[in-house]
């Protein structure tokens, strides 16, 4: 069965990281996608113009570039990438992050092996901006663990292989939200009754530090809250996991240096942290 990957890319983005991340979805893979949908999502630097001039020569069609006029945020961009993919499998990943060589050979084996999953996941080997691995981030594996935490956004999205015939039927990402996205869309996909599934290895390098929760400000956190309260809500999820939901919205008000730090401590009591 074939395979697109889908990412997107706006001028913010280190040209290194995302040079790397092309290199371990295609170089390092053991399993190639059929093609590459790479939505760039307004005006690009110079830097990360060669990137994809350099990778547009090497991959010739298998490299499809859309390009937006302007900057809409990850969800109008992966919206659009979504419906540009040829194929029904469509691996997710960000311009920052790694994949492992062996990630999407597992992914679409497991998926052809289980037909009836849709979205499959996996955990994941978290990363600092500067590329030093830290930890293992676990994640519940079964469908029902997944849904009882779905306020917790326990699907790592740039680890994500879905059915692409399955999330289109849900909606596909909603383009009014530049972020979390994602985590509005895993409620849409549960309401209409997609299942899902993470497998239980480290199948991506996933960038995540202090440098990360600068990107979350208080508007954004607050965002995150409200499509996890409302979410929950439709799912009929306890009131306690409702409220919990504002835990990241709190946690933007500290000053930048202690964010993380906090997030470090709350770890432990973080119910997407098992097996």
């Amino acid at each position: 069965m074939k395979l697109s990957v889908v990412m997107a890319l706006y001028r913010g983005e280190c040209d290194e990281h995302f040079n790397a991340a092309l290199i371990s979805i295609w170089d390092s893979q053991i399993l190639k996608p059929d093609e590459i949908v790479l939505v760039k999502d307004g005006p690009l630097t110079s830097s990360l113009e060669d990137v994809i001039d350099k990778w547009k020569e090497k991959l010739g069609s298998k490299l499809n570039v859309i390009a937006l006029l302007d900057n809409h945020g990850l969800g109008a961009a992966l919206k659009t990438g979504l419906c540009a993919c040829r194929f029904e499998l469509v691996a997710r990943m960000d311009s920052d992050d790694l994949a492992a060589p062996e990630r999407f050979q597992k992914q679409l084996n497991f998926l052809l092996e289980n037909p009836a999953v849709d979205i499959l996941g996996s955990f994941v080997k978290e990363m600092s901006y500067f590329g030093e691995i830290s930890k293992v981030r676990s994640v519940p594996i079964y469908h029902n663990d997944i849904l009882q935490c779905l306020w917790a956004s326990p699907m790592v999205h740039p680890s994500i292989m879905m059915r692409r015939s399955r999330v289109l039927h849900a909606g596909n990402y909603d383009a009014r939200f530049r972020r979390r996205q994602d985590y509005e869309l895993w409620f849409r996909c549960a309401e209409k009754g997609l299942r899902f599934y993470n497998l239980p290895e480290p199948l991506l390098y996933y960038r995540f530090d202090q440098h990360t929760h600068k990107k979350q400000t208080p508007r954004l956190a607050w965002e995150q809250a409200m499509i996890g309260y409302r979410g929950s809500s439709r799912l009929g999820a306890p009131l306690l996991q409702r409220f919990a939901c504002f835990i990241p919205f709190v946690r933007s008000l500290l000053p930048s240096r202690l964010q993380h730090s906090v997030y470090k401590i709350l770890s432990p009591f973080d119910p997407r942290r098992r097996t």
